[in-house]
C-alpha cells in the first residue's frame, strides 16, 4: 500500500509539472511593437521561469515575471534595447516601454483590442480573434500577425502594413 500511495504522489507530480509547462507554453508571443519592420517568423519557446520568442530578423524577446505582471526585453536586429513593463490595467494590461512609447490590451468580444501609442503621440489599433488553433491580429496601419502552437511553444508570422499608411515612426 505504500508502494501504491508513492506511485500515485509521484503520478500527480509529473501531471503538475506538465500542466504547468503546457499552460507556460499557452503564452502568446509578444507582438510586433512600434517601429518594427517585417514581415518575419518567430517561434516561442519556455526559457526559465518566462518565455524566449527568436525572429527571423535577428530581434528577440524575453518575457519573464515580475511582481504582479512580468517584464518584456526586446533585442532588435540592430542590437538595441527595449525593456516594457508590464501590469494589469482595468480588465486588460498596460506595457510601458523604456523608448516612451506603450501598449494598452483589454477583452473585446472573444479576443481583444490593443493600442499601440508611439513617442510622437500617434496611435495604431489591434483587434485580435481566434483564428484556427491560434490567433491573427489585424491592425490599422495594415500590418497583421498570425501566431499559431508549434511543438511545445508557438510559432508566429507578422505581415508590415502598408507604406504610407502606417503609424509607427
Amino acid at each position: 500500500m505504500p508502494r501504491f500511495g508513492l506511485t500515485v504522489v509521484a503520478g500527480l507530480m509529473v501531471l503538475t509539472i506538465l500542466l504547468t509547462l503546457s499552460a507556460a507554453a499557452d503564452q502568446p508571443p509578444p507582438p510586433p511593437r512600434i517601429g518594427e519592420a517585417g514581415p518575419r517568423t518567430g517561434t516561442t519557446n519556455r526559457f526559465g521561469s518566462g518565455t524566449l520568442t527568436r525572429r527571423s530578423d535577428g530581434s528577440s524577446a524575453q518575457t519573464r515575471p515580475f511582481g504582479s505582471g512580468s517584464i518584456t526585453t526586446e533585442r532588435r536586429p540592430d542590437g538595441k534595447t527595449v525593456t516594457g513593463n508590464t501590469q494589469k490595467f482595468g480588465s486588460g494590461t498596460i506595457t510601458r516601454w523604456s523608448d516612451g512609447t506603450q501598449t494598452r490590451t483589454r477583452p473585446f468580444g472573444s479576443g481583444s483590442i490593443t493600442e499601440e501609442r508611439g513617442r510622437d503621440g500617434k496611435t495604431t489599433t489591434g483587434n485580435a480573434q481566434k483564428f484556427g488553433s491560434g490567433t491573427i491580429t489585424r491592425r490599422s496601419d495594415g500590418s497583421s500577425s498570425r501566431t499559431q502552437p508549434f511543438g511545445s511553444g508557438s510559432i508566429e508570422r507578422d505581415q508590415p502594413g502598408r507604406k504610407g499608411s502606417s503609424s509607427r515612426p
